[in-house]
């Protein structure tokens, strides 16, 4: 089992290795999550937004053309996720954003800085949850909100499972108490706020699923994505046969249509308590 530190670097060396690809078309859920957030939090435009776990700054980029008299920080372990960010920024001529490298347990604002944080498919990577949370919120202004989105429970079935069991029987070792699956429920999202003490909280469930085109598609995720840490842990000269064996059944469950990537999102808000 490894230890926190060793998982980090994993995640770190993971998002690093998938960064070049994580805006392939076969993630378009990420670019459809992004603009769903930025309605679901409904900002006046003048608000100051931390972006935790920002990757390569979907939801910071779209929150950003949205806030024409505010500003969004960007913050990630992965220098080349945020190298993706900061040039999608300056492609889109955006100079209210802006990105910085670090870790959301040595989180490094002052108290009551922010209006809003939001961490989009993040905050379930993260050893301590509740740790980072109380990091958060502290940033965080009173009455100020903060936003998370995750996967809900069946997400990426049966692909998923097919891909991890493959995984398994190439000796990867999984870290099952850090995936998505901590989160993958409205029930765990309004658990984890309320040991943070935050108020009014409500979520939504949105399906933003597709049919990929064909298997290689899939394998595009898998590279690019938090998958990409498994596949490393496979030698070099085995992964070519992994591919094979694992995209041979997911060629079984392809249909007329394609291959059904089903991805339910869950959006969770709540709120800061104001001082009395």
């Amino acid at each position: 089992m490894m230890d926190d530190k060793e998982y980090k670097q994993m995640i770190k060396q993971s998002f690093n290795a998938a960064s070049v690809g994580y805006d392939n078309a076969a993630m378009r859920f990420f670019d459809k999550s992004a603009e769903y957030l930025t309605h679901f939090l409904s900002l006046k435009g003048n608000e100051n937004v931390l972006d935790v776990s920002t990757g390569t700054g979907k939801s910071a980029l779209s929150l950003a053309r949205c806030l024409t008299e505010g500003h969004v920080t960007g913050i990630d372990l992965s220098e080349g996720m945020l190298k993706q960010a900061q040039n999608k920024a300056k492609e889109n001529k955006l100079t209210n954003v802006s990105f910085q490298c670090m870790d959301v347990d040595a989180l490094d604002f002052p108290s009551n800085h922010f209006d809003c944080v939001c961490c989009s498919f993040g905050i379930f990577f993260l050893p301590d949850m509740e740790k980072a949370l109380e990091k958060i919120i502290n940033a965080l202004k009173p009455g100020g909100c903060i936003a998370i989105t995750s996967f809900l429970d069946g997400s990426f079935r049966p692909l998923s499972d097919l891909c991890l069991d493959r995984f398994k029987k190439f000796g990867v070792k999984l870290p099952e108490h850090y995936t998505w699956g901590r989160l993958d429920h409205p029930d765990k999202h309004r658990d984890l706020f309320e040991t943070g003490s935050l108020k009014n909280i409500k979520s939504q469930t949105k399906q933003m699923g597709y049919y990929l085109e064909n298997k290689e598609q899939w394998w595009d995720l898998i590279c690019y994505s938090g998958f990409r840490g498994f596949l490393n842990q496979i030698p070099e000269e085995d992964q070519p046969r992994y591919k094979e064996e694992h995209l041979a059944e997911i060629e079984a469950v392809s249909t007329k249509e394609g291959i059904w990537l089903n991805v339910e999102v869950i959006f969770t808000l709540g709120y800061k308590v104001k001082y009395e």
